[in-house]
């Protein structure tokens, strides 16, 4: 009896950690102030980062718009299949983070880290308008 119950424990403990919170900010979020700059390429496969920029962002007005937009980022269940670009932000300290970013009818953006499974981040379309502007 006391084996079935840490079993059914341990799955249950299992199942609910695993399982989305929408509403939970952008990972990585309030770093968004040490980002030099941000490289922009168009979307090409799932997973990979493609590293053909097209645009280059560097200067504080311009990483201010990003920055605007990405702390406004929620975790939201979305399925997309084609993103519209990469994104790879460059921080001050040598490291960097890449994303997919793409705009739904909605004028929304959906953000998705390159290499993380299924978790995506909605950005709602009023924290989004100047990021669009920018970039579409």
């Amino acid at each position: 009896m006391l084996k079935s119950f840490l079993v059914t424990s341990v799955l249950m403990f299992f199942i609910i950690g695993c399982q989305q919170t929408n509403g939970e900010a952008l990972p990585g979020s309030n770093q968004l102030d040490q980002v030099k700059g941000i490289q922009l390429s168009k979307f090409e496969d799932l997973g990979s980062l493609n590293e053909n920029y097209r645009e280059n962002f560097a200067d504080q007005s311009q990483l201010e718009v990003f920055q605007n937009a990405l702390t406004n980022a929620k975790r939201e269940k979305e399925s997309i299949k084609k993103y519209d670009y990469d994104i790879k932000l460059n921080f001050k300290n040598g490291e960097n983070k890449a994303l997919h970013i793409a705009k739904n009818k909605k004028d929304e953006l959906i953000l998705k880290y390159i290499g993380d499974s299924d978790a995506t981040y909605v950005v709602s379309n009023n924290k989004a308008r100047d990021l669009i502007k920018l970039i579409y």
